[in-house]
C-alpha cells in the first residue's frame, strides 16, 4: 500500500526528535542521580576555566592541611621526648644535692650513678624517637638514627673507642706520671716557695695565681709558659692563722683553691703548716703541706674535672668539631695536646645531621603560600648534650670502699654534675627548644584555621558551578516525559497513515 512521501518525511523527523528528547532526558536522569551539572569540564559551558582554578585550590589547601597535620604530629613527638630528657635531667639534678650518699654497691656506684646510666639510656631512646619512617632528633638526616646505641657510645665498638676510654686516657694526661696534675714538687729555696708547670698543653693543673697574709711576704707570678711562681717569707716567720693560698685551674673551667694555714700545733692540723724555727724551715713546710694537697687533688677534684673535660672532648661535636682525643698513643702521662678522632677510631655518639647551621631549618614545611614553619631538631644541640654528656659522666666512673680518696673524688665528680645540670641563663635550655618548636606550632594551626576558612567559600563556588537543582532538574524530566509521550502518539499515528487512510 502506498504512503504519502511528505508524512514519511515528518514521521522521520518526529522520530529523530525523539531520540533527541530521550537523550536529554537521560542527561537530566543523570543529572539528577548525581546530583552534578556535568560529568566532565566540557559539559560546565563558559564556567569550566574558573571550576578548573578553584579545584586546584582547594587541592592545594587541601596538601596543606596534610602538611599541618604532619608538623603538629611530629612537634607533639618532639616535644614528649624533650619534657622526658628535662625530666630527666631535673630528677638527676636533685640527686646530686648535699648531703651526697656515698653507699656503693656491687659493682662500685652508687644508686645516683645507676639512675644516671638509665638515664643516659632512656635520653638516647628519646633522641631515636620516630614519626612513622623519619627521625625527628637527626636534623635534615630524617632517614638516619640520632644516636649510636648506649653501649657502644659508652663502650665502644670494635677498634673505635667509646667514652670510658677517652676519660682513662684524659684522665692519664690530666694526672701525669706522679698525679700531680702535671705541676712539679714544690720546692723550698731559703725562704722562698716555688710552683711551676710542666710542659703540659691543655691537661693538668693551670697555675692561676697565689696570695698570703703573711706580713711581709710577697708573691711573684705567675709567669712564663710554663707558668711558674714564688712566695717569698723575706725573712719572715707568720703567727699562728696566718694563710698561704694557692689557686688552680682545671680541665673542665672550675678551679681549686688550696688554703693552708700556719700552726704552732703538733701535730699540724689537716689543712695547716707547722711554724719552723726559722723562716727556711716553714718555707720548706710550707712546700711540704703544698705538695700534700696538690697530690689530695690530684686524686680528687682533678679526676672528676677531667672526667668533664673529657665528656666534652667526646660530646661537644658538629660537622666542623670531631671528637677530640689525648694525641699519642700512650702511655699518656706526657702527652700535650689532643687531637681530631677519626671515624674508624672513635665511637661518633651523636649520627644525624651535625651541620653547623640553625637547627630549626632543618627541617622545613610549607603550610600556606606565604609561609614556611621550620622545626627540626638536633640531637646535639647544646641543651640536650649537656644532658646526656652529665649522665654519661656519672655513668662511667666507679670507686672502690678501700680508696680513702674514694669519697671526696666522687663529692667532686657529683658537684660538677649537678651545677652543670642546673639551670644556667647563659647555657641554652631545653625549654627554649620546646618554646621554638611549639611557635612553629602555632604558626602551623593559625594557617590551619585560614585553610577551613577558605575551604567552605571555594566548596560554595564549586557547588554554584557543578551542582543542580534536584527540583528544577524534576520539573524538567517531567515536562521531558510528557513531551516524550505526546512525540511517541504522533509518531505512532504518522507511521500508519496511508494514501488509502489520507484519501478515505
Amino acid at each position: 500500500m502506498t504512503s504519502i512521501s511528505g508524512l514519511t518525511s515528518s514521521a522521520v523527523m518526529q522520530a529523530r526528535r525523539l531520540v533527541d528528547m530521550q537523550k536529554q532526558m537521560s542527561d537530566l536522569s543523570l543529572q539528577l542521580s548525581t546530583g552534578k551539572l556535568s560529568q566532565n569540564y566540557t559539559g560546565l559551558g563558559i564556567d569550566r576555566g574558573l571550576d578548573v582554578n578553584v579545584r586546584a585550590a582547594m587541592s592545594r589547601l587541601s596538601s596543606y592541611s596534610d602538611v599541618i597535620t604532619t608538623v603538629n604530629t611530629r612537634v607533639q613527638l618532639q616535644t614528649i621526648s624533650l619534657e622526658q630528657i628535662r625530666t630527666l635531667q631535673q630528677n638527676m639534678r636533685s640527686s646530686m644535692l648535699p648531703p651526697t650518699d656515698f653507699t656503693l654497691t656491687a659493682n662500685g656506684q652508687t644508686t645516683a650513678q645507676i639512675q644516671a646510666g638509665s638515664s643516659f639510656a632512656v635520653a638516647l631512646d628519646a633522641l631515636n624517637q620516630r614519626a612513622g619512617s623519619t627521625y625527628l632528633f637527626s636534623g635534615s638526616k630524617t632517614n638516619t638514627p640520632a644516636t649510636d646505641t648506649a653501649d657502644h657510645i659508652m663502650n665502644g665498638n670494635g677498634t673505635a673507642a667509646g667514652f670510658k676510654q677517652i676519660v682513662a686516657e684524659r684522665l692519664e694526661a690530666d694526672q701525669g706520671a706522679d698525679q700531680r696534675g702535671r705541676l712539679n714538687a714544690p720546692t723550698a729555696t731559703g725562704d722562698s716557695v716555688g710552683l711551676s708547670e710542666q710542659n703540659s698543653g691543655p691537661f693538668g693543673f693551670k697555675i692561676a695565681g697565689a696570695s698570703t697574709t703573711i706580713p711581709g711576704a710577697t708573691v711573684n707570678g705567675p709567669a712564663g709558659s710554663p707558668a711558674s711562681l714564688s712566695i717569698d717569707l723575706n725573712g719572715n716567720n707568720p703567727a699562728d692563722g696566718a694563710k698561704v693560698t694557692v689557686q688552680l685551674n682545671l680541665p673542665d673551667g672550675t678551679q681549686k683553691t688550696i688554703t693552708l694555714t700556719a700552726s704552732s700545733e703538733m701535730p699540724t692540723p689537716n689543712g695547716s703548716f707547722a711554724i719552723g724555727a726559722t723562716a727556711g724551715d716553714t718555707a720548706a713546710n710550707i712546700a711540704g703541706a703544698l705538695d700534700g694537697a696538690i697530690q689530695a687533688a690530684g686524686k680528687t677534684d682533678l679526676v672528676a674535672a677531667s672526667a668533664m673535660a673529657a665528656s666534652n672532648d667526646f660530646f661537644n661535636i658538629d660537622a666542623d668539631h670531631p671528637p677530640q682525643r689525648v694525641s699519642g698513643s700512650g702511655p699518656f702521662y706526657n702527652a700535650t695536646s689532643l687531637r681530631d678522632a677519626t671515624a674508624t677510631d672513635t665511637v661518633r655518639w651523636y649520627t644525624g645531621d651535625d651541620a653547623t647551621g640553625d637547627p630549626r631549618a632543618s627541617m622545613t614545611a610549607r603550610v600556606d603560600d606565604a609561609i614556611t614553619v621550620n622545626y627540626g631538631v638536633r640531637g646535639n644541640e647544646e641543651a640536650i648534650r649537656n644532658a646526656v654528656q652529665n649522665f654519661a659522666a656519672l655513668a662511667a666512673m666507679s670507686f672502690s670502699g678501700s680508696d680513702p680518696d674514694a669519697h671526696d673524688r666522687y663529692v667532686a665528680l657529683t658537684q660538677r654534675a649537678g651545677d652543670n645540670l642546673a639551670t644556667n641563663p647563659a647555657r641554652q635550655q631545653i625549654s627554649a627548644i620546646e618554646t621554638q618548636i611549639a611557635g612553629a606550632n602555632v604558626s602551623a594551626n593559625a594557617a590551619q584555621k585560614r585553610i577551613d576558612g577558605k575551604t567552605p567559600v571555594l566548596q560554595g563556588i564549586l557547588d554554584d558551578i557543578e551542582n543542580i537543582d534536584p527540583n528544577e532538574i524534576g520539573v524538567k524530566l517531567l515536562a521531558m516525559q510528557t513531551q516524550i509521550q505526546a512525540s511517541m502518539q504522533t509518531t505512532a499515528l504518522l507511521s500508519k497513515l496511508t494514501l488509502v487512510n489520507f484519501m478515505g
